[in-house]
């Protein structure tokens, strides 16, 4: 089976390159569900029993903590436990086009996060669907995978409380995990010292259909002629921009952080994986602030103690870690009183919750049954993008921004589908995003007939702060996630003045001659204001609201925050997060690329202070 493999890989990575030809498309196709469905050689689960001990123990095999396991596993003499709440992923995870059909299964964690009131009143209940990894891999296994690795300043300004954390610095953690694949950034003598082909990760940007090219370039000519300049990459030296974005998969595989760090060291004999195991509380020496292991549930029900000579690492993600922190003792003082939880460390646990939430607009093309050819087309891209995607960063001309310069303001991500998928988008409209019946029936109506453009306008850098707390002592409820989002307005008026701008998109020559328009959705909330005013869309907004998921933060770095610029745990010893919680501020951009450098960076700072290195 391994032979087999190898050799479908290979042969995939050539045929990239003539893949327009029919025949090779359909049968590109086949291998890729064929590579999918076979079985896969991940990493056995071991036998954990109570009081075992090793020198690490890593809480979480996501995006983060799967890279640092393995990586501190680097150090033969270190036995390192990974423990993972889920189990190995399903077949939907590696092919990369499949993606969506993940939520709402058990590879997901389907949290619900809390809206406040009047914000998102197109959202059933006021909450949207916070879907989080829960499978070796974590979000890696099952996000869009967008790779954007933000703008050099965001790391600046994290080197502001965190030294250590520049652009300079964490460009070498990039390179590190990157396997680049696309060899027009790599031959561009003005980008290619940005990217590497020497890491784990494969990013790529694989060549598509002739059909969804022409889409692509429609819609990114459209583009120019409204000002946004058309870049080689958003990850390459100019970051204001568009293009079709870089993807965390290549040759017919997702790679997640499971495929490309712990499916190749499935025999390393000190790397321990424990599947479908659940870390309740961390275990800490209150009299020394000492962390000296977990409590962890089993498949089978069992609680046992495990136990760490040097450090337990937790990278439970930016939801998961708060909770953990805090049922152990480590939190602000208000919410573990109110719990009755035995304080070990006051410290602001939870909050400085950020995420990227985003205003979608439809736009109408092309009327016509004709239009349908691309939706016949998906088929032929199952080892790659499903659908003609396009992204960018722009800067608005508004007074009121405060935002750096060198930082964009908005992320753009546009989809294109062909008329009569309606049904489709009505179903994903609901279960995906959780928006109301008659939100959802006014959108899929505008496709019954038309192609359209499912435009995102994704607020970058929200000054607007939400919280994650928990919801009892029991580990077994769901946290508390209030997004929290327009609570500064100065967001609002922002994300208005995006909207605005994107209104010249019917504008340009292909929708206006087209007959192209922007929908009018049925948005509760904003009835009887007169529509395409400042108020209208100002409604529109905040009615609309929802998230990427990119939520990060709620264990910032900092010396008044959570951990420091090594990521240790303030006042206790031998504990440290590793994931996206530590993020002092949000990346521009998608946040599992600056998530996993963040776990190659960790795994080196540790063996500095234990001073050993590899590689």
């Amino acid at each position: 089976m391994e032979i087999i493999y190898t050799f479908a890989n290979t042969f995939l990575s050539f045929i990239q390159s003539v893949r327009d030809l029919p025949w090779l498309s359909w049968l590109l196709r086949y291998l890729s569900i064929y590579q999918a469905l076979s079985p896969v050689e991940w990493p056995a689960s071991y036998d954990l029993k109570d009081g075992d001990t090793f020198d690490f123990i890593v809480v979480g095999a996501g995006s983060a903590g799967a890279i640092v396991a393995s990586r501190l596993s680097e150090i033969y003499n270190w036995k390192v436990l990974l423990l993972e709440a889920g189990g190995n992923p399903p077949p939907a995870s590696v092919l990369p086009s499949t993606f969506a059909i993940l939520s709402h299964t058990e590879y997901d964690w389907n949290y619900k996060a809390d809206l406040d009131n009047g914000t998102g009143q197109s959202h059933v209940a006021g909450s949207i669907y916070m879907s989080r990894g829960k499978m070796l891999g974590g979000c890696s296994s099952n996000n869009y995978e967008i790779y954007a690795r933000g703008a050099p300043q965001d790391f600046d300004d994290w080197s502001k409380v965190a030294p250590g954390w520049d652009w300079n610095s964490v460009l070498y953690y990039y390179k590190k995990l990157e396997n680049m694949t696309d060899h027009t950034v790599l031959e561009d003598p003005n980008s290619s010292y940005l990217y590497s082909t020497h890491g784990p990760v494969a990013i790529s940007r694989p060549k598509q259909n002739q059909y969804f090219e022409k889409v692509d370039e429609t819609v990114l000519a459209s583009y120019e002629e409204m000002g946004l300049k058309r870049v080689l990459s958003t990850n390459g030296p100019e970051i204001l921009g568009v293009s079709r974005p870089h993807v965390t998969f290549a040759n017919g595989r997702r790679s997640s952080t499971a495929e490309a760090y712990l499916r190749p060291l499935r025999d390393r004999r000190n790397l321990l994986v424990t599947k479908y195991a659940r870390v309740i509380k961390i275990l800490i020496k209150t009299n020394r602030r000492k962390a000296y292991g977990v409590q962890v549930q089993l498949k089978t029900g069992q609680f046992i103690n495990v136990f760490a000579k040097l450090e337990v690492i937790v990278s439970a993600g930016t939801i998961d870690t708060p909770k953990l922190l805090m049922l152990s003792g480590i939190g602000p003082k208000e919410i573990l009183q109110k719990h009755n939880i035995k304080m070990v460390a006051d410290l602001p646990v939870g909050k400085n919750l950020q995420d990227h939430n985003l205003t979608p607009l439809i736009f109408t093309g092309k009327k016509g049954f004709q239009t349908a050819i691309q939706n016949v087309l998906i088929t032929a891209e199952l080892d790659s993008y499903p659908v003609p995607i396009q992204t960018g960063f722009f800067r608005l001309n508004c007074s009121i921004c405060s935002i750096a310069v060198g930082k964009p303001h908005i992320q753009i991500f546009n989809i294109h589908a062909g008329a009569t998928v309606a049904p489709g988008v009505l179903f994903g409209c609901r279960t995906v995003t959780n928006y109301n019946k008659n939100y959802c029936y006014s959108f899929s109506k505008a496709n019954v007939l038309h192609e359209i453009d499912v435009t995102s306008l994704v607020l970058l850098h929200p000054l607007s702060r939400g919280q994650v707390t928990i919801r009892s002592t029991n580990p077994f409820d769901d946290p508390i996630i209030e997004l929290g989002y327009f609570r500064n307005k100065q967001d609002v008026m922002i994300a208005v003045e995006a909207v605005q701008f994107m209104m010249k998109f019917t504008e340009t020559s292909y929708y206006k001659k087209v007959g192209g328009r922007l929908v009018k959705l049925d948005v509760d909330g904003c009835q009887g204001i007169p529509y395409n005013t400042y108020e209208y869309w100002y409604c529109y907004v905040i009615s609309s609201a929802t998230s990427i998921l990119h939520p990060v933060g709620t264990c910032a770095m900092g010396r008044n925050g959570v951990v420091n610029e090594r990521l240790k745990v303030h006042k206790i010893d031998g504990l440290r997060v590793v994931d996206a919680s530590v993020m002092p501020l949000i990346t521009s951009g998608n946040t599992n690329a600056p998530t996993m450098m963040i776990g190659e960076k960790a795994a080196d700072m540790i063996k500095e202070d234990y001073k050993v290195f590899y590689g």
